[in-house]
């Protein structure tokens, strides 16, 4: 997690013109088989927001927000944002792209439930955390959420081999080693978020992969958990 830490601590603003392709592209889905382009993010946002059922006016908050592209988009309908990330560079950007959102520098583990916001994110932010650090980040999300708790882009256990293969695949091993040592990613069962979600009470509905042309839909889920 360190290690993933310094990379995106890396990342800032540099010039850039304030758009949604930046903020894509800080963060960090602009190359290879992670790259979306803005058409296509804007239709999962939208998807997203759909399954959330959320309305005009309501609040949305994103654990692990970084620049805050999703966010971004989700403002594009007129709901008010605000979110938390560990990488500054990324928080400064989020708040040159959407002043009138909340956005604070702070680890997820730090989450508190005041304010809370209709509903509580995390977008392709799990993988970074251990088991039992995402349950306790989990447990937050939900105790700040009014109406429902979304986490999207999940690595699925059942297909970690493929994955894994699929990145090695379009790389030397020498290139491998060099890129992804020390920079693992957490895979999870889906029940896991089932049994996380019943332990609160609470019923959670699993989703396959939904970004359009997107190379690691197969090898993602999300799901919904509703208060």
């Amino acid at each position: 997690m360190n290690n993933w830490k310094d990379i995106w601590n890396k990342r800032y603003l540099n010039g850039q013109g304030m758009d949604l392709d930046t903020l894509i592209k800080l963060d960090g889905f602009d190359t290879g088989a992670g790259r979306i382009d803005a058409a296509d993010w804007r239709i999962y946002v939208k998807g997203i927001a759909e399954k959330l059922g959320s309305k005009e006016g309501e609040m949305v908050f994103e654990v692990g927000c970084g620049a805050g592209a999703f966010l971004y988009a989700l403002r594009e309908s007129t709901l008010s944002v605000g979110g938390c990330d560990y990488a500054a560079g990324l928080i400064e950007a989020a708040r040159q792209a959407m002043p009138d959102g909340e956005f604070k520098v702070m680890q997820a583990i730090a989450l508190e439930p005041n304010p809370q916001y209709d509903y509580v994110i995390a977008n392709s932010v799990f993988h970074y955390f251990g088991l039992e650090y995402a349950s306790e980040v989990l447990e937050r999300m939900i105790n700040k959420a009014k109406v429902a708790v979304a986490v999207m882009e999940i690595p699925d256990a059942a297909t970690k081999e493929e994955s894994e293969c699929m990145r090695r695949d379009i790389l030397t091993p020498m290139e491998y080693e060099k890129k992804y040592k020390g920079l693992e990613h957490t895979y999870y069962e889906r029940n896991w978020f089932v049994e996380q979600a019943k332990v609160h009470g609470l019923a959670c509905v699993l989703f396959d992969g939904c970004v359009p042309n997107y190379a690691q839909n197969r090898f993602r889920f999300g799901c919904l958990i509703r208060k």
